[in-house]
Formats: C-alpha cells, sequence, structure tokens
C-alpha cells in the first residue's frame, strides 16, 4: 500500500490526537472478534465468490485488510494465546491439548486491566476455557452452559456486557465458533449455498471417528463425490453467513450506541480448515496455508484509512504489539512480534522486536494437536514444513504454487538453504537445548560417542538434533561419521575432529536423565570431558546429567566463556528463559465437550 503524502499526514495527525493522553480526550476502546475456524478465501472481501460475508466485507471496506496472515498454529488454543501475549507457543506454553498457559506472562487483558480498562470475554471453545489460562487478565471470562452459545448468543452476551462497562475504557474480546464442526447452520443459512442437493450429506455434518492421520488412509473422505465435497462446503459457508449475520449485529450495536468512533475494531480468525486439499480434513493435524492462513482486519474510523489492503506477510503474533502501541500502552516484556501500524499509516517500515527469535519478514507456525510435530517457516514467497519426526523437508513457492502442491525440497534454491538453518537455530534457541561440543586441538583425533536417554513413557526420547561446525553451519547428525539414530539413542563413531563440532539435541522431556560414553582414539574419555561454566569433570564413564528444575539458580551448566586444551568434550545446557509450562487434568465435562466438536474420539 502507497499513501499520498498529504493522506499519510493526515492519518498521523489523526492518529496523534487518538494517543495523545491530554485532559478531556476520550482512551480508546478495544473490541477483538475472533471467529474460529474461518478460511480466509471463504470471505467476499479476500475474493470468494459466494456471498457468505456482507457485513465482514463492509467492515474491511472501512478499515485495512491484510492479505497475507500467517497464524502461529493450525488449531485454537495456541493462536489465540500467541494473539494474547505476542510469544510463540513454545514460549508462552500454551501449546498442546493439556497445556496451559504459563502463569508469569502478561497478556493484553493484563496490560490494559492494569491501565484502567474494563476487561470482559464471550468465549465458546472448550480449549478457551480458563483452566488453560487464556482468561488472564479478565475481570469477565464467560464460557457457556454444556449446550453451547450460537453466533446470535455470542453478540447478545457481548452488547449486554458492554452496556454494563461503557463508562469506562473497555476490552471485549467476542469469540465466535459456529464455523468449527459440526457444520449445524440454521435455516435459512443451511440451504441458501446448495439448495438442490439431495445426497448423503447431512446438517450437522461432524464424521464420527474421523481419521486424523494421513497414514490411517481417509477412506471415508476419498470416498466422497464432488457433489457432497460441495455440500460440506456449503454447509460451513452457511455458519460463516449466520455468524457474518451476527457480527453485523455487533457492530451496528457499537455504532447506537455511538461508540464507533472511540473503538478501535480487530476482526481476525485463529485458523483455517482443510476440505481434503491435502488429503486431510478440518484442522490441526498440518500446516498448510488452508489452516494457518487467516484473516485479518483493523478497523477505526478517522485514523487508520478506510478501504485499504496490505499485501506484505505479517502475523497474529503481531497483533499484541500493534494493538497496544495504538492504544498508547507500554508494555511490561519485550514482545516477539512487531507493531503493524507503520504498515497501516503507510509511515514507514516495522522496526525490529527487541526480543525476536526471527525478523518481522519470517512467520513461525508450530504446535501441531494431531499427527507428527511439525515447525514451518514462511518468508513469503517461500515457504518450509519440516517435520520432526522423520527429520524431513517441504518447500514451496506461494506466488507460483499457492496450493502448495509442488515440493521444491529437492532443487538448489538459495532461499531453501537460507530458511533451513533459519529454522534449525529457531529450534535450538526457543527451548532448552543441550550442546556436547567436540574438539581436537593442535591435530585430529577420533571421537566415538554414544548418548542414551531412558525412555520412560517416550519421555526420555530425543526430540531434535544437529550437528553444528565451526563456521556455525548445521548439518544432518549423520552426516558426520558413522551413525547410529534412534529414539533414545545417539551413536556416532569415528568421527575425525580438528575443528570444533558441536552436537546439539533436545529431549521430549526435558528432565529425563541423559547418560554419556565419550572415548577419544578408542579410549574413554574421563578426563577429557567438561562440564558448563565451571569446567567440572564427572566421576566416572559413561555419566548421567539432567536438567536441573527450572527453579534452581545453580549456572554451572551454562555454556562457559572459556575453553580447555584439546582434545575434549565439552557439555552444557543452554536455558531458554521460557521453561516448561504447567499441565492441566482434563474434567468429564471438557472431554464431552471435545468429543462433541470432533477434538477427541
Amino acid at each position: 500500500m502507497s499513501l499520498k503524502p498529504g493522506l499519510r499526514l493526515a492519518l498521523l495527525l489523526g492518529l496523534c490526537l487518538y494517543l495523545a493522553c491530554g485532559e478531556g480526550k476520550p482512551r480508546l476502546n478495544l473490541v477483538l472478534i475472533g471467529v474460529d475456524t474461518l478460511r480466509r478465501d471463504h470471505l467476499g472481501c479476500y475474493g470468494y465468490n459466494r456471498n457468505t460475508s456482507p457485513n465482514i466485507d463492509r467492515l474491511a471496506a472501512g478499515g485495512v485488510l491484510f492479505e497475507n496472515v500467517v497464524a502461529p498454529s493450525p488449531w485454537t488454543l495456541p493462536s489465540f494465546a500467541t494473539v494474547f501475549t505476542s510469544l510463540h507457543p513454545t514460549q508462552h506454553g500454551a501449546d498442546g491439548s493439556r497445556s496451559a498457559l504459563r502463569g508469569d506472562i502478561p497478556t493484553l487483558a493484563t496490560l490494559l486491566r492494569a491501565n484502567g480498562y474494563a476487561t470482559g470475554a464471550i468465549v465458546n471453545a472448550p480449549y478457551l476455557k480458563g483452566h488453560h489460562g487464556v482468561d488472564q487478565g479478565f475481570d469477565f471470562y464467560y464460557m457457556p452452559p454444556p449446550e453451547g452459545r450460537v453466533a446470535d448468543g455470542t453478540t447478545a452476551d457481548a452488547l449486554a456486557w458492554i452496556d454494563e462497562n461503557s463508562d469506562r475504557p473497555f476490552f471485549m474480546f467476542a469469540h465466535y465458533f459456529d464455523p468449527h464442526i459440526p457444520y449445524e447452520p440454521p435455516a435459512p443459512f443451511d440451504s441458501i449455498f446448495d439448495p438442490e442437493y439431495t445426497g448423503r450429506i447431512k446438517s450437522p455434518y461432524n464424521p464420527k471417528g474421523l481419521p486424523r492421520f494421513r497414514d490411517r488412509g481417509f477412506e471415508q473422505m476419498e470416498s466422497l463425490s464432488d457433489a457432497d465435497w460441495n455440500h460440506i462446503r456449503s454447509l460451513y459457508d452457511g455458519e460463516i453467513a449466520f455468524t457474518d449475520e451476527a457480527v453485523g449485529d455487533l457492530l451496528r450495536g457499537l455504532a447506537e450506541r455511538g461508540l464507533t468512533d472511540n473503538t478501535l475494531i480487530v476482526f481476525l480468525s485463529d485458523h483455517g480448515e482443510e476440505f481434503f486439499e491435502h488429503h486431510g480434513f478440518e484442522h490441526g493435524h498440518s500446516l498448510y496455508d488452508e489452516l494457518v492462513k487467516v484473516p485479518m482486519v483493523f478497523a477505526l474510523p478517522g485514523v487508520l484509512p478506510g478501504g485499504s489492503r496490505i499485501a506484505r506477510q505479517v502475523r497474529l503474533l503481531d497483533v499484541q504489539p500493534t494493538v497496544l502501541e495504538m492504544l498508547a500502552i507500554t508494555p511490561w516484556t519485550e514482545p516477539e512480534g512487531v507493531s503493524v501500524l507503520p504498515l497501516m499509516t503507510g509511515s514507514g517500515g516495522l522496526a525490529p522486536a527487541g526480543a525476536s527469535l526471527l525478523p518481522a519478514e519470517i512467520a513461525l507456525s508450530e504446535a501441531i494437536l494431531y499427527g507428527d510435530d511439525r515447525k514451518s517457516l514462511s518468508a513469503y514467497p517461500w515457504k518450509l514444513i519440516y517435520n520432526i519426526k522423520k527429520d524431513e523437508i517441504a518447500f514451496f513457492n506461494l506466488a507460483e504454487d499457492p496450493g502448495e502442491l509442488t515440493d521444491l525440497s529437492g532443487e538448489s534454491i538459495e532461499s531453501l538453504g537460507l530458511l533451513e538453518q533459519t529454522l534449525y537455530r529457531t529450534l535450538l534457541n526457543i527451548s532448552d537445548t543441550w550442546f556436547l561440543e567436540i574438539a581436537g586441538g593442535d591435530e585430529p583425533h577420533i571421537f566415538d560417542l554414544h548418548v542414551t536417554s531412558e525412555a520412560v513413557r517416550g519421555a526420555g526420547h530425543f526430540r531434535f538434533h544437529k550437528v553444528i561446525d565451526s563456521d556455525g553451519n548445521i548439518l544432518a547428525t549423520d552426516a558426520v561419521g558413522t551413525a547410529t539414530i534412534e529414539p533414545s539413542v545417539i551413536e556416532i563413531r569415528n568421527l575425525e575432529v580438528k575443528e570444533p563440532l558441536t552436537l546439539a539435541f533436545k529431549l521430549m522431556q526435558a528432565k529425563a536423565p541423559i547418560e554419556f560414553d565419550l572415548k577419544i582414539d578408542g579410549r574413554p574419555a574421563l578426563r577429557s570431558v567438561f562440564i558448563g561454566e565451571t569446567l567440572s569433570q564427572p566421576m566416572m564413564m559413561p555419566f548421567t546429567e539432567k536438567a536441573p528444575p527450572p527453579e534452581s539458580q545453580a549456572t554451572d551448566l551454562g555454556n562457559p566463556a572459556s575453553r580447555p586444551d584439546g582434545p575434549y568434550y565439552l557439555l552444557w545446557l543452554h536455558r531458554s528463559q521460557y521453561q516448561e509450562g504447567p499441565t492441566i487434568t482434563l474434567d468429564e465435562e471438557t472431554k464431552r465437550q471435545l468429543r462433541a466438536v470432533g477434538y477427541i474420539q
């Protein structure tokens, strides 16, 4: 988007008036509209050919629409937790079905409440229940009774709360769940997009025993005809149209109350939905764009330019810092995201985030709910998807192949190598990582290492492992020496080393003990092994180490500032500032709700 200088100046002046804290100037309210499971390409404002979203389209026409927004995860809990914290799922901890947001992380609601805002949320997804921690900072956090609440009820409850709290600045998070399975739009939305269909797909559509993993075949999905798939999408579109009507009622309710001109509206989704584009259905199981590209609109009349579209890639990670800048609120900690306000006003480029693992141009998606653990990096037009368990890369050019159908990972493309190295470094830095440095000294030596972690119900398995050479390049573990890689064993034999190499690895369970059996030139290396900052030495070979508890003040496992003379092994633990988060036990009612929407069988 390019703005004329005069228009850019007018927008900046308007913004300054709102951000000024002078006497008598009203503070902005915030309404965050989150529509669960909403594909961007099923909205008119993103080019859809069905009239699913006239009210959302009008909101976009009066605000700033982002065309290329990447979600941090393909399911609800990690994505909304990232919206609230501007942290990646691995960092904020709400990244699994039994996980919870870390209690020491300030959320958007926490910051606004501390600055005098009334904070309220109307939510509908089982994974947004309070015990997952996403209720932090909300004065009012309402989850419906077991029978649930549909879109019009969400709007009614949100407006009722606003009526009770609009005597001061307020933050309302209105969460709509209707596009999620089961697809059961009320009349007339159940038939408006496919009225002539007479086949076997019925409303509500919620296939029981749905196979979540691609290696199970998806036989049920594969047997559906084109007409069946069209009707499934039509029911989904009916849910969107029903939700759009309720969103329109919310927007009209704000206007009727005279709140539109002083309320920042942020509209977004947490993730999309797959209709067998990559041989899967629903969400949570992959990182393709039908799941991690989402809609996002910012609207504030008189301040943000109406009808603007921004093509540059941004992230849900960037929502919190953008909102805080627009509300003139200082964050308590450095966010991983950046404010995209300069893009909306045309006032310049994006500032670097103070604590960012990744530059603003790169989006990380992670926290798979079903199947093999995967991570993806998007730096438009390039996108890389990494299967950690299989150590396999898929690589796509989204400009030429938006459907992600042609894997370019076997080709020699400079961007592939750059993204791959960036991904590996990100994985090493984002959470606790063990490092075992191997150095030959003045002359080469032969090193043999056998690293084992006891596998108790999978807890001791190695999750990720790579070798780093002396130039900082990250190599496959089996690219050096003679390697034997098993779930709980990393063994490298006949490794000839002069310049240092470093084996880096992570465990499925950070607290699992690790046994090291290390040799140099065929002999046990007991006197040539050093541990941590103090360069302490083990008492025996093999020896066992494990990560100290997070509350420990011990620093002797940190990366030492000095190195011994070679040949040597040097072991240390890199501690992330974000430690392992809490886990929760799901109550029976939550399990029932999760079964009803297909998350568990």
